[in-house]
């Protein structure tokens, strides 16, 4: 029984040993150092000053072009095509014909209505006066009255009839390639063409969630773009933002935004793919080498000299560029930050600075 208990006491020894050298091996957390005193002297660290820089710069990005009104164009009713007004690339007015569908039935139609309707008119007005010398009573007058109403529907009902047979533009555009030809029958479901109106083109591409905050919707004239086509080599295009969508795409933590490019000499088409650089905006922020970052299971943090000793202060990334890593937290410009040793200290531990002899 004794002789297990030792061996028992033997292997508890071992364990605590091993895991203590591993702590000493591995640094520990930054709480777990030796504190200010301890047998070493205080811990050697190399240093740098605080950099403050600028979060500016230049976002690319791929756009889709769009036209400002775009429409596809389809017939409302189904018959037979009897006239084509319009040929492909045909610029076009607000209400012009393109197409005339077969309308006869409809025009017979709307000559019995406009007969129809004399008629009411005719027998009404002869009622109204021999009402006033008593000859009808007034529940005649009443009856024509509807009769002469009813009429006035009835031709109305033929009018859109035979409109519904006529397919107009549907705003000032271009017209496209269409595959309809005279004689032939089309109904609602047959695409007949598309109207563009290209004065002005629209080009929607997305930004990251890491800029969003500096695009404001208030001052969005202010922000610069440049667009280029590979449709239309060596010009760059000025772009002016015009929208900004009302939330971020879940999956790609996007925004999406929307420029306007004036497209005065008909270069440009929808459909058009466009490479954008959209000018960021920025603010002068801590900047550190990447190095110095260190994490736990709080966050971020790094090591900053202050008074000859070491001070944690919990950070937040603001962007990364060139090895360098730009910081949201409390620090000033040339205020001494610790960039190798970081494993060895503790909150307050006295440390030797060591500048870095490459510098």
């Amino acid at each position: 029984m004794i002789k297990r208990i030792v061996y028992l006491f033997i292997v508890v020894f071992v364990l605590g040993a091993a895991y203590a050298v591993s702590q000493t091996m591995l640094g520990g957390s930054p709480a777990d150092v030796p504190s200010p005193g301890s047998k070493g002297g205080a811990p050697k660290v190399l240093v740098q000053a605080v950099q403050l820089k600028s979060t500016a710069g230049s976002l690319r990005a791929i756009a889709t072009a769009w036209a400002e009104k775009s429409a596809e164009v389809y017939a409302v009713v189904d018959e037979k095509v009897t006239k084509m007004y319009f040929r492909p690339q045909q610029k076009v007015k607000r209400g012009e014909l393109l197409v005339q569908q077969d309308d006869r039935e409809e025009q017979l139609a709307l000559r019995l209505a406009q007969v129809q309707l004399r008629n009411s008119k005719s027998l009404l007005d002869r009622y109204r006066q021999a009402v006033g010398k008593g000859a009808v009573p007034q529940t005649q007058v009443d009856s024509a009255q509807a009769d002469y109403e009813a009429a006035q529907v009835a031709l109305d009902q033929v009018r859109l009839a035979i409109s519904n047979h006529q397919i107009r533009a549907p705003f000032d555009g271009v017209v496209g390639i269409t595959d309809i030809d005279p004689g032939q029958r089309i109904g609602p479901g047959v695409l007949i063409t598309g109207v563009d109106s290209r004065e002005i083109i629209y080009i929607d591409f997305e930004v990251p969630e890491a800029i969003v905050g500096q695009l404001d919707s208030v001052a969005m004239d202010k922000i610069q773009v440049k667009a280029s086509t590979p449709a239309v080599g060596g010009k760059i295009f000025d772009a002016k933002v015009v929208a900004l969508d009302s939330r971020l795409n879940a999956e790609k933590r996007t925004l999406r935004v929307r420029a306007n490019i004036k497209n005065t000499d008909d270069l440009l088409r929808p459909g058009m793919s466009f490479a954008v650089q959209m000018a960021v905006q920025g603010r002068d922020v801590p900047a550190v080498p990447e190095i110095a970052l260190q994490w736990y299971r709080e966050g971020s943090y790094v090591w900053i000299v202050r008074s000859g000793k070491a001070q944690r202060e919990n950070v937040r990334v603001v962007d990364r560029r060139d090895g360098m890593v730009f910081l949201d937290g409390n620090m000033a410009e040339n205020e001494m930050i610790v960039v190798e040793g970081g494993l060895r200290l503790s909150q307050g531990v006295a440390v030797e600075l060591v500048e870095d002899p490459l510098r």
